[in-house]
């Protein structure tokens, strides 16, 4: 039981301060501009990105754990793109309106995005797979202190996240969730890489 204690971190890191600057600014911006929905492609979502990028640069310039932090940032990627709805948030808004999209099917070729994404994914995969993933995990776990905080925060984001989309389909309190989750996945990226 000790030895469990030992591989846990119960201190806040100041990376943490991400999150709450990404909690203070979403609810301000939705105070200021007295928003009770937070469209598509909006600027909020947007900003969004910030993290996500931030997050993708930092493990394609981390040298220790290579090959986690190659498939993390393939992982951030694809969080990216998936943001952009694959393009379609870039192209495929349909004239006259806020925040509608055409959908993949309105496009001759659009059935091929989903098949680009799902090579993608398997390429993902793969290369976790070949490069032996689990030798980063485990050296990563023996040698950096598990950052309780930081997950629990991030794991109550994801159901904050999830419950404001079904339940209370209110996408202020979706979306600012989204973001902080964003920032706490930049925050543990930075944390690990550090220690």
């Amino acid at each position: 039981m000790k030895k469990i204690f030992e591989m846990v971190d119960f201190k806040i890191h100041k990376e943490n301060l991400y999150a709450v600057f990404a909690l203070i600014f979403s609810v301000i911006f939705i105070k200021i501009f007295n928003l009770d929905s937070i469209p598509e492609n909006s600027m909020l979502e947007n900003i969004q990105l910030v993290a996500l990028f931030g997050g993708f640069v930092v493990c394609l310039f981390t040298k220790k754990y290579k090959v986690f932090y190659t498939f993390l940032a393939m992982l951030l990627f694809l969080m990216i793109a998936r943001e952009l709805s694959y393009g379609r948030a870039i192209f495929g808004r349909i004239p006259g309106t806020v925040d509608q999209f055409y959908t993949w099917s309105h496009y001759k070729y659009g059935y091929l995005a989903h098949i680009i994404v799902g090579i993608y994914i398997a390429i993902g995969v793969l290369y976790a797979l070949i490069k032996k993933i689990w030798v980063d995990v485990i050296e990563m776990v023996k040698n950096v202190k598990f950052p309780v905080w930081t997950f629990l925060a991030s794991f109550a984001c994801v159901f904050i996240q999830m419950y404001s989309e079904k339940y209370l389909h209110n996408s202020c309190i979706e979306e600012t969730a989204e973001f902080v989750l964003y920032c706490l996945i930049l925050a543990l990226i930075l944390i690990y890489r550090k220690k």
